[in-house]
């Protein structure tokens, strides 16, 4: 070797030793039947639409090493693109990053839950001016996707709520809404809980759409992967949703 050969011998290997040890790590994960499995929710998405999905999953494979992230739809965007989650179940608006990869999961009513011994329990049905009319829980974060329902529902209406109470979770306001502190707006796949009852939004338009996203062109773990083909061939049928009335 030359003088200048004899200098960069040493630092030369080290980075041929590197890159060989990088590659045999990225041989070893490809390999592997499990991955991390990083899921973000958008706010007002619940937890418990993923259960039929984790029990197969859990059927499937024992070594998952689950994490959950419940968020705003940016946030969930940024930490999607930051690569700390790997899928996420949004609110599909246009508002969604154009490097995300969507697909439709299911579609939902937006209904109205109250304490068991509401009056709204000899109602079929509730209107907008109901709503107004009573104390409101809702998120904190105005990024939630039932604070922008219910703000244009209002807008609609022509109409401006009574009283409003935030919380910075949907257990939360769960636990205020069976303490008799107001009414709140849930999508109707929300399990039943506490005995609360539930009715529609007579003045609703359309709902709104579930859709699973991810990034695309991103090479998705062995886990991820696999959760993700379970998802979209669930059947998301209507006659899963949840009833109208407790």
């Amino acid at each position: 070797l030359t003088e200048l050969g004899q200098l960069m011998l040493v630092p030369l290997s080290r980075a041929l030793a590197s890159a060989s040890d990088a590659k045999r790590q990225a041989d070893a994960f490809r390999r592997r039947e499990s991955s991390p499995l990083r899921i973000g929710l958008e706010f007002s998405i619940p937890a418990a639409v993923l259960t039929p999905a984790l029990t197969a999953l859990r059927r499937e494979n024992t070594d998952i090493e689950l994490t959950l992230h419940q968020d705003s739809k940016d946030g969930l965007s940024e930490r999607m693109l930051d690569g700390e989650i790997d899928l996420a179940l949004m609110v599909e608006d246009a508002d969604l990053h154009e490097r995300m990869n969507r697909w439709m999961l299911f579609e939902e009513r937006y209904v109205l839950i109250f304490p068991p011994e509401h009056r709204f329990h000899d109602k079929a049905s509730v209107s907008a001016a109901d709503l107004a009319e009573q104390s409101l829980l809702l998120h904190e974060n105005a990024a939630c996707p039932v604070r922008r329902f219910v703000a244009e529902l209002y807008s609609r209406s022509d109409l401006r709520p009574h009283r409003q109470h935030f919380a910075n979770s949907q257990e939360q306001i769960l636990e205020m809404v069976n303490a008799s502190l107001g009414v709140s707006v849930v999508g109707e796949r929300l399990p039943a809980t506490l005995q609360l009852g539930r009715r529609p939004i007579s003045s609703e338009p359309d709902g709104r759409k579930i859709v699973l996203t991810a990034m695309a062109g991103r090479p998705l773990g062995p886990t991820p992967a696999l959760f993700m083909k379970m998802l979209r061939a669930r059947a998301w049928s209507r006659d899963a949703a949840l009833p109208d009335a407790a």
